[in-house]
């Protein structure tokens, strides 16, 4: 039998990120015969001292100076009353040295889980926690101590290799996505909502205004193509600066920002939100401008909805991409190729339509099922 504690910070729910995923992960792993999960976590204020996980969840129930020894009590009770015999530490300065500290002390195999900005780095907006000495620290300590590691694409294990990792210490294994929950979603046409005609060319970005979504980049791309009318932008997440952005580069006319979608964090809600993909199918081009992403889960849910994705050289999903066929990768990071690459594909929309079904496809098998299916072969490796 293969008991597996995971030992992680701020855990589920969040519309997106690393909590989300980690909870998918553990949600589809708790069915495999011969398997099963808990979670020892901190806590987020957000969340009802009444809600119930789908698995035994041994959460610091307080927010307040006594947090983190209450994490460390709840990670103990876990390991005991669970009879763990595998510890699972998302992000190597998190999760990961908690769980390689335990392996250390009570013999137990750890797995670390690279996400991405434990390991990634932009030095120029002052992002990624190796820019801290005591965060680089214990993403050292997580690396060499660790039993295995798992990174979430291929620019996540060259970032970790890096570091002083070594090869055969890493597996891949991207992200899941939701796809059956997503085709299960009804079809509602929402371009009317956002005043938007049906022979709009409309592009979709999603995600918070952060330093590292590198909007600007964007926007810039977009006042270069305010002679195509036809042209339209949709921002999905917090409204933040976006229109300054969008005033300050006098692209009103062809930004739609939304806010976010759902309006409301409801944590009794799961995901994916209906609201968000019908979004995401109202689209015919999904783009991201990002300095760096381990992975990206919006732009694996954009094709999950038959939708292309544009993304940065230093994004990890360019490994679940067909290039030229269900993503396209700017050749250059800046306002005029990327201004560039989107006329292009402006000028190939209906091919691009008709493509819906096969880039459905081409993530088909990036169930969660099989993810956690790789996941618990990297344990038996261990055991």
């Amino acid at each position: 039998m293969i008991n597996v504690g995971v030992i992680t910070g701020n855990h589920y729910p969040r519309l997106g990120g690393m909590e989300i995923a980690v909870h998918n992960l553990v949600k589809k792993m708790q069915p495999i015969n011969g398997v099963s999960t808990a979670v020892a976590c901190s806590t987020m204020p957000e969340i009802s001292k009444s809600f119930q996980y789908p698995y035994p969840c041994y959460r610091a129930k307080s927010f307040s100076f006594l947090t983190p020894y209450l994490f460390k009590i709840n990670q103990i009770k876990m390991i005991r009353e669970n009879n763990i015999n595998i510890l699972h530490g998302p992000m190597l300065h998190g999760g990961g040295f908690d769980a390689v500290k335990l392996s250390s002390k009570l013999n137990i195999p750890a797995v670390v889980h690279s996400r991405g900005s434990d390991v990634q780095m932009v030095k120029e907006i002052n992002y990624g926690a190796q820019l801290d000495a005591k965060s680089l620290e214990k993403i050292k300590f997580a690396i060499q101590h660790s039993n295995h590691i798992i990174a979430v694409s291929d620019i996540n294990k060259k970032n970790l290799i890096e570091l002083g990792a070594q090869n055969d210490k890493i597996s891949v294994i991207p992200n899941g996505i939701l796809i059956n929950e997503i085709n299960n979603i009804p079809f509602q046409e929402v371009r009317n909502k956002y005043g938007l005609s049906l022979d709009d060319f409309v592009l979709i970005a999603v995600g918070r205004n952060r330093p590292i979504k590198r909007m600007e980049l964007l926007f810039k791309a977009l006042s270069l193509l305010k002679s195509y009318k036809k042209i339209k932008c949709l921002c999905v997440g917090p409204k933040e600066n976006l229109g300054v952005l969008a005033k300050k580069y006098n692209v009103q006319d062809n930004v739609i920002i939304t806010g976010k979608i759902p309006l409301k964090n409801d944590i009794s809600q799961e995901q994916p939100y209906a609201e968000l993909i019908n979004a995401y199918r109202s689209a015919n081009l999904y783009i991201s401008t990002s300095y760096v992403e381990s992975f990206g889960n919006a732009a694996a849910d954009a094709l999950a909805c038959g939708i292309p994705v544009v993304i940065g050289q230093k994004h990890g999903v360019k490994d679940i991409i067909i290039e030229g066929k269900t993503g396209w990768t700017m050749p250059q990071e800046n306002e005029n190729s990327l201004a560039e690459l989107i006329i292009s594909l402006y000028q190939k929309r209906e091919s691009i339509l008709n493509d819906k079904e096969k880039i459905k496809e081409s993530v088909s098998h990036l169930t969660w099922h099989n993810i956690a299916l790789q996941t618990v072969e990297v344990y038996k490796s261990m055991l």
